[in-house]
């Protein structure tokens, strides 16, 4: 499937999450207040103090669910790649994909279902469709 966006104009927004915050829901909160239904996820970098993945490659053959890793410990956020979309319910579905590394330099990623902030991180999205019709 192909979309296009014959948009006349579009625009960048940068966000800073503050510690504490939930990259999942106060991106959500963000669309909903900025009136966003389709955007990208250009850059993501920061830091988590808590990671919830859900993983393609660790997916059991023959369940219908994908397993789930919680990871309690301190992360930096390397990259960060994602959309905005409306979702079927209505309202938006943010679905973000990350890297973040342990301290040692191990790398661990996928499916982002939430994340909460340790120091803070730094979004930046391209807009590309708006309730305003853009």
């Amino acid at each position: 499937m192909i979309q296009k966006w014959e948009a006349k104009t579009s625009r960048i927004l940068y966000r800073r999450f503050q510690p504490g915050e939930s990259i999942i829901g106060d991106l959500e909160a963000l669309a909903l207040s900025e009136g966003i239904r389709e955007a990208i996820i250009t850059s993501c970098i920061g830091s988590f103090s808590q990671l919830k993945l859900r993983n393609l490659c660790r997916r059991v053959e023959g369940t219908p669910e994908f397993q789930r890793q919680t990871i309690d410990e301190n992360l930096e956020l390397v990259s960060a790649e994602g959309y905005i979309q409306p979702s079927p319910e209505g309202g938006v579905r943010v679905h973000i994909h990350v890297v973040a590394a342990r301290p040692s330099g191990e790398m661990v990623g996928g499916h982002c279902e939430d994340a909460t902030i340790f120091t803070g991180a730094f979004m930046y999205l391209h807009v590309i469709e708006d309730t305003a019709g853009n």
